[in-house]
C-alpha cells in the first residue's frame, strides 16, 4: 500500500492506493473520525461489482451508508444527475459531517 499525505492543517489525511484496501473502508473511514451517515456514489458498472464490499466495511466501522447508483457513461455528468444525487443525500439525512465515497 502506498499513502500520500494531504496537508491541510487540522484537517489533513491521507489518500491510500493498493490492491485490497476496499474490504478496510470502514477502518479508515472510522480512523479519520467522520459522522456516521455516508453514501456511497457509484455507476451501475462499477457498482455492480464493488458497492456491496464498500457497504459491508461501511456498516462493520459503524455507519449507516446509502448507495447512490447513476447511469454509467458521460450522459449521467449533468446537472440533472447532481441534482438527483442531492436529493438522494437530502433524503438520507447527510449533514456536516458525513461524507461522500464515489
Amino acid at each position: 500500500m502506498r499513502s500520500v499525505r494531504v496537508a491541510l492543517g487540522e484537517r489533513s489525511y491521507n489518500i491510500h492506493v493498493g490492491g485490497g484496501l476496499l474490504p478496510r473502508l470502514g477502518e479508515y473511514c472510522r480512523q479519520a473520525r467522520l459522522g456516521e451517515r455516508c453514501a456511497v456514489i457509484t455507476d451501475n458498472l462499477v457498482g455492480a461489482r464493488y458497492a456491496d464490499i464498500a457497504v459491508r466495511a461501511l456498516k462493520q466501522g459503524g455507519f449507516v451508508p446509502k448507495v447512490i447508483t447513476i447511469p454509467a457513461g458521460e450522459s449521467s455528468k449533468s446537472l440533472k444527475m447532481a441534482g438527483e444525487c442531492h436529493d438522494q443525500l437530502a433524503a438520507h439525512h447527510l449533514e456536516r459531517r458525513s461524507f461522500v465515497i464515489a
